[in-house]
């Protein structure tokens, strides 16, 4: 398994968390970047920078690479869109780079021309579907640029199908309960504001008012109310109507 560098500082977290799944899904193949290169539309030095969080990876290198893996795409995209807002590229320096500055933008060969425009053009058309979609006006509308929350976490809120997903973590089965810190904390929290619900400040800390307003929603929606969220809850806090 490859030994990676660590992220540069300046990702912040939706942008490492980004990086840190396209990385897991590259050791899950087992493929090198050469391998990489040849399956996809996407150079090795592109990869390179993708996965060293050079660069954001283009919407096509992301479904590329979950096609190859074998793995959903949708949490994918969804962390990829909360990430493209705030996404700031690292300091890097020619020698760094291996090239002078202005050519270290990610090399796309000619052939995938044509699928990158196809993503350009679904992309485009997802986002006026999102900005003309009424579900949109039910998103709570807490601070500016429709992110919510305090702190280091927002709630950036993006639906693919008929998931919700609020820019801090995409998983659907790991275990988040009492006394839990971090990205899936922030993520239940933000889910919760979406259901109508209060945890509280988003501050990634799941306390007692947040572990009551996960019990509220488990009543709601007919599960067990043990305040502990896993597959079933996930599953009620994603559900997009």
């Amino acid at each position: 398994m490859v030994k990676w560098k660590a992220l540069p500082q300046s990702l912040d977290p939706h942008a490492q968390q980004l990086v840190s799944e396209l990385r897991g899904l590259k050791d899950h193949t087992g493929l090198s970047l050469k391998s990489l290169e040849a399956k996809t539309p996407f150079s090795r030095s592109s990869w390179e920078r993708y996965l060293n969080g050079k660069v954001l990876p283009p919407q096509a290198a992301v479904e590329a690479l979950a096609t190859i893996a074998g793995a959903d795409v949708t949490p994918l995209l969804a962390l990829r869109d909360a990430t493209e807002g705030t996404w700031a590229t690292a300091s890097v320096t020619p020698a760094e780079s291996g090239s002078p500055a202005q050519e270290r933008e990610p090399g796309i060969r000619v052939a995938a021309l044509s699928v990158a425009a196809g993503a350009l053009l679904l992309s485009g058309i997802t986002s006026v579907l999102l900005i003309t979609d009424p579900w949109r006006e039910h998103v709570p509308a807490i601070g500016q640029g429709g992110a919510a929350g305090v702190g280091k976490y927002t709630c950036r809120y993006t639906r693919h199908g008929d998931q919700l997903f609020a820019g801090n973590s995409t998983t659907t089965s790991r275990l988040v309960m009492r006394n839990t810190t971090g990205i899936d904390a922030a993520e239940v929290q933000c889910l919760l504001l979406r259901h109508r619900l209060s945890p509280g400040d988003v501050d990634g800390y799941f306390g007692e008012g947040t572990e009551a307003e996960v019990k509220r929603l488990q009543r709601q929606g007919h599960v067990p109310d043990d305040g502990i969220v896993g597959e079933q809850t996930w599953a009620l806090l994603r559900h997009v109507e």
